[in-house]
């Protein structure tokens, strides 16, 4: 294992400066993303309140996160829009802590979330420059931002539990600064892809996206699986809460789900010679299930909390997984806007039904309920995936030149009127 983690930490020529981006990143996050809930629940607001929210901001999101991937992958550069990003995640945090009154603190979160969610152009970032090298080491870079999360979730919770959540913005807004500068000095904008001409005859106002068929299906089940995440991930934290932790197990509790994710990334490079990503994705929601179960059962706040160690090895599962799925389903010249397709679907589209149904359910029913509801959505998406993707064509370590050419494309009708992309 030691072996594994060291070579997966062997810097690259072709990554260096990604792999401390990833780490400021994960750092910058831990000090507010675990703790958005509790701090939403100290504010004033109730269960249902928070979700409908979160909710909200992650519909909001889901169009400023296409839009931002429609520009980097035509007009500006990925590397120039995170830094701006960052430039104005750092205000908004600032705002936030100057509010009050729920809607006036609803309306900031949202700005907040929409500033920040060109943070997600990262991963075609890192998976343009790895068409140089193995591209399976994408899963070796991203444990970096786990690691980064996981020291910085336990710091951060224990500042709060004793100087209180208020402290939330002035703690993340300097780190997320940071960040920025960071993709700034580390990051020059890739050259990029040449555009295929238009076919002649065929007006370019008037052709619509080309979306792959299994991309499509694959969708599906990405927003399932999306919507049990939000819906237990957020409202967790109000569990563990009520059960008698504190601000400083829910950030553990964070750490934990980084912990394990470090040593998952680190191997998966390893697991992909024996399973396809489908597979690795349905094995991840198989532990998701397990663990869901566990939640819907348990009265005890360290135990909710100790689970999330199990919690990091499905997420680092399905989420490197879902990033390479869609990756090697996108037209070759919109990978950009395919992981922006998947990630405003896993963390925009399928939080809006997560945590407004959550917080919902969680208010009138309990949590138990919230968490069996989630059980299955999480199996149903692990048998989509299984079912909607196709069998890869390669395994293992692929370079550049070796990877497989784009699947056929669900292609619309050429219409007079255009549509979404």
């Amino acid at each position: 294992m030691a072996s594994t983690l060291r070579s997966a930490l062997k810097p690259s020529p072709a990554t260096n400066g990604l792999n401390w981006a990833y780490v400021l990143l994960g750092v910058a996050d831990a000090t507010i993303l675990p703790f958005i809930p509790l701090y939403l629940f100290q504010r004033g607001l109730n269960a249902v309140q928070i979700g409908a929210v979160l909710a909200t901001a992650s519909a909001v999101s889901i169009v400023a996160g296409l839009g931002w991937a429609y520009l980097a992958d035509r007009r500006v550069p990925a590397e120039r829009m995170v830094i701006i990003a960052s430039a104005a995640a750092a205000v908004i945090s600032l705002v936030l802590a100057l509010v009050n009154g729920s809607i006036a603190l609803a309306v900031i979160l949202v700005c907040w979330t929409v500033a920040r969610s060109p943070f997600a152009l990262l991963d075609p970032i890192a998976l343009a420059r790895l068409l140089e090298v193995a591209r399976t080491r994408y899963a070796r870079i991203r444990l970096r931002m786990s690691a980064g999360f996981a020291a910085s979730a336990v710091v951060s919770g224990a500042g709060f539990q004793v100087f209180g959540l208020r402290l939330i913005p002035f703690a993340y807004a300097p780190l997320v600064a940071v960040f920025g500068l960071w993709v700034w000095h580390a990051l020059k904008p890739a050259a990029q892809a040449t555009r295929a001409p238009d076919r002649p005859g065929v007006a370019r106002a008037i052709r619509l996206p080309r979306v792959p068929l299994p991309l499509v299906g694959f969708l599906v089940s990405a927003f399932l699986l999306g919507a049990a995440w939000a819906a237990t991930g957020n409202f967790l934290t109000l569990q563990i809460n009520g059960l008698g932790g504190g601000a400083l197990l829910i950030g553990a509790a964070a750490a934990f789900q980084a912990l394990t994710e470090i040593p998952t990334m680190g191997y998966i490079h390893r697991l992909t010679r024996y399973l396809s990503h489908k597979s690795l994705f349905a094995v991840g929601c198989a532990i998701y299930i397990v663990v869901f179960l566990a939640w819907a059962f348990t009265t005890n706040a360290l135990t909710a909390a100790l689970l999330k160690l199990v919690v990091g090895v499905a997420f680092a599962l399905c989420y490197v997984a879902a990033v390479v799925i869609t990756d090697e389903l996108s037209p070759s010249n919109r990978r950009a806007t395919g992981q922006a397709l998947v990630k405003s679907v896993l963390f925009g589209v399928a939080p809006v039904l997560g945590l407004l149904g959550g917080g919902l359910v969680y208010g009138a029913l309990g949590p138990r309920t919230m968490f069996l509801a989630s059980t299955a959505l999480a199996a149903a998406a692990g048998v989509i995936a299984m079912v909607v993707v196709p069998a890869e064509r390669h395994r293992g370590s692929l370079s550049g030149a070796d990877l497989p050419t784009p699947r056929a494309e669900l292609s619309p009708a050429v219409a007079t009127t255009s549509g979404k992309s």
